[in-house]
């Protein structure tokens, strides 16, 4: 027996070729740029430090603010523009949790689409609304206890900086900083085993009908049973992202400087011609040609974004299809190439 994670590279590759290049079909990848982009993706964290650090001299903390005055800065912004903030704060929230609803019921999409090799979005998104909210409570649960686990970790740095009449030097920033870039790797870490799970649990649920959080039990189960598999599989996963995510980033970024190129030799040709003929900066008629080709060279950039984002996690969720098939073969996940298109009730 060899190891899931690795055997299921070249399969994962074939199957993104077979779904993406074989034919190539421009709505479908614009479709899966869609229900990507609620998804969303990972980023990374960078942080360089200074080469030398030296502990803050006494005059080098004269004339620095002291917590206190800081306090009393923000109590005077909260008194005067609280209104305003909460009304922000509740729409910023309001606006995270449907981003969050729509991305959860995407997950469950996205799977189908790439099962079926047949993209769609609005069926699939009516389809799985309810195990999509069942994912989306769980999700909601989950950012609550990072957040929660977060706060708990920051409080030493944070009780030191409200401590009374102490003064913000710039050994105590840097200190806050480390601590807090070390915070967030460890949660990262975390929430990424978390997330590893869940995602494994979705074609579960969707291909044995069961709720998410039987489906992450099992296999959590499943996990128990054969361990080593799914540390190869995360390593395997992390190597295959950064490669991948090279590749396809220095091919974006080269369409992405050609297009500009092009984009920009009819815009300049346009201003050339309207500044010969007198209509410069200052006339109607310069902006009204001039803004309507801005807006289609934006649409397509923004076309052009959409299409690039899609093969690598594409690519990356038919490795964890695979995987599956293999690693938990009670599933009977019918990819499209697999022989096993066998259809089942709608939920």
């Amino acid at each position: 027996m060899g190891w899931y994670g690795t055997d299921a590279v070249d399969a994962a590759f074939k199957r993104t070729k077979k779904a993406l290049i074989e034919p190539f079909n421009f709505w479908k990848w614009i479709r899966l740029g869609i229900i990507l982009f609620f998804i969303g993706s990972n980023g990374f964290f960078n942080f360089n430090s200074p080469a030398n650090y030296n502990l803050p001299s006494d005059d080098r903390t004269q004339g620095a603010p002291s917590t206190e005055k800081i306090l009393n800065q923000i109590n005077q912004v909260w008194e005067q523009y609280h209104t305003y903030i909460l009304i922000a704060i509740s729409v910023t929230i309001f606006m995270i949790l449907l981003f969050l609803l729509i991305s959860s019921i995407m997950e469950f999409v996205f799977v189908e689409s790439l099962v079926t090799n047949r993209v769609a979005i609005r069926e699939p998104f009516k389809k799985y609304l309810r195990p999509g909210f069942h994912l989306f409570i769980i999700q909601v649960v989950l950012g609550i206890g990072i957040l929660s686990l977060f706060i708990l970790l920051m409080l030493p740095i944070i009780q030191k900086f409200l401590e009374p009449r102490t003064t913000v030097t710039p050994g105590m920033i840097l200190g806050g900083i480390l601590w807090f870039i070390s915070v967030m790797l460890l949660l990262a870490v975390v929430s990424g085993f978390i997330r590893s799970f869940i995602s494994l649990a979705i074609p579960v649920v969707i291909y044995q009908e069961i709720s998410i959080t039987t489906a992450i039990r099992k296999i959590l189960g499943r996990f128990r049973e054969d361990w080593k598999q799914i540390l190869v599989y995360w390593g395997v996963r992390v190597i295959l992202w950064i490669v991948a995510s090279i590749a396809v980033g220095l091919v974006a970024l080269i369409l992405f400087v050609i297009l500009v190129i092009i984009l920009l030799i009819p815009a300049l040709m346009l201003y050339f011609m309207l500044s010969a003929l007198g209509q410069g900066t200052g006339s109607i008629v310069f902006w009204a040609l001039m803004i309507p080709y801005g807006i289609i060279a934006a649409g397509v950039l923004i076309l052009l974004m959409l299409i690039v984002s899609v093969p690598v996690p594409t690519f990356m969720k038919y490795h964890l299809l695979t995987f599956l098939q293999r690693w938990y073969p009670n599933v009977s996940i019918p990819l499209f190439d697999s022989g096993n298109t066998g259809t089942r009730p709608p939920m």
